[in-house]
């Protein structure tokens, strides 16, 4: 028998669903190295193709080549965070079956982004779906968040020659339904279920005497954040929000201040653990510090630069951060994230 309760939680059909801001910029190519807004394919030196492990309790980390998830094992069913796309999602429904007899109740999204929320399909006979509010009008939308600026002519149809960013490029086939050439926003969500249930701004889901709770940490990445807690098990997880030891692929579009109240928000709670939705290293609290820190050099190196006058040529090659050079994906993504807080610090 199911036994759940909810915490400041309403059914989607009462629920505001808020607006998404549209996001968009520019990518700048220099060094060999090019902007890629959506999706964050694996570095060479990150982990198997999949596999599970165990964080702590009954708390489990899923892992496939690029993305990360978590899900919690309780006497009345299992609470998953994101889908990770619809291959990985068939993987980790049987895995669960297998491991724990057990099926999922819960599946929370931790952003609308495609390679994080699709696939929520394959667990649509048992799962009710969570999310913050604002998720409804990013599904809604004509396209993704980070894939609208591929649009090129404005057509709400993405051509295969114009899907150049590695997540969407890669599965151009997938996303193309009817085999058209073209890719659109609805074929994109399309394995991705409306959420059930949505929330503002927290929000505690219990399952089989366990407890999950949901922070919406403000906007940075997307408007439609969510970051889990598992109070029991001292852990959260969240997806491109922050990152543990590594860099991220984009800033998409929000300025370095909106991730700094979003981390400094996540800061203020009690854990000790930290699982990234990208990565294979599993982190401590203050690795957010760590995170926060970078990002703070980065925009204090950048801006500084403005002001004295040099360009974005110029700081991509003497701007460098020495302390985080060990960090995976310095040498590629140092260039990426130099260029898009030039640019958003000179609305470019």
């Amino acid at each position: 028998m199911l036994r759940s309760s909810f915490e400041g939680s309403l059914p989607n059909e009462a629920c505001g669903s808020g607006r998404l801001a549209a996001i968009s910029f520019l990518c700048f190519v220099l060094l060999a190295s090019a902007c890629s807004p959506e999706g964050d394919d694996p570095g060479p030196a990150e982990g198997p193709v999949r596999e599970i492990i165990h964080i702590v309790g009954n708390l489990y980390e899923a892992r496939d080549p690029a993305h990360n998830t978590v899900f919690l094992v309780t006497s009345d069913g299992v609470i998953l965070g994101d889908p990770m796309g619809v291959e990985s999602a068939q993987w980790i429904k049987e895995e669960i079956a297998e491991r724990f007899d057990a099926a999922v109740e819960y599946v929370i999204y931790s952003h609308h982004h495609p390679e994080h929320s699709t696939g929520g399909n394959v667990f649509a006979d048992t799962a009710t779906f969570i999310a913050h509010e604002n998720t409804i009008a990013a599904l809604n939308a004509p396209f993704p968040s980070n894939a609208g600026q591929m649009d090129l002519d404005g057509d709400g149809r993405i051509e295969r020659a114009d899907a150049t960013a590695p997540g969407y490029g890669g599965a151009f086939d997938r996303y193309d339904r009817n085999g058209d050439g073209y890719m659109t926003g609805e074929e994109i969500t399309a394995d991705t279920p409306r959420p059930d249930i949505v929330y503002s701004d927290q929000m505690s889901i219990s399952l089989g005497g366990s407890r999950v709770d949901l922070i919406h940490p403000g906007p940075g990445h997307t408007e439609d954040m969510t970051v889990l807690l598992f109070p029991e098990e001292r852990t959260i997880f969240g997806a491109d929000i922050y990152h543990v030891r590594r860099f991220g692929v984009s800033l998409n579009g929000y300025r370095v201040e909106a991730y700094e109240r979003a981390i400094n928000k996540l800061q203020e709670f009690d854990f000790d653990t930290v699982v990234a939705g990208h990565g294979d290293i599993i982190g401590e609290k203050a690795d957010l510090a760590l995170f926060l820190g970078f990002l703070q050099a980065l925009d204090v190196g950048v801006t500084e630069g403005i002001a004295e006058g040099r360009t974005l040529e110029d700081l991509l090659v003497s701007l460098s951060f020495p302390e985080y050079e060990n960090w995976l994906r310095y040498e590629d993504r140092r260039v990426t994230l130099i260029t898009e807080a030039y640019e958003l610090s000179t609305n470019q």
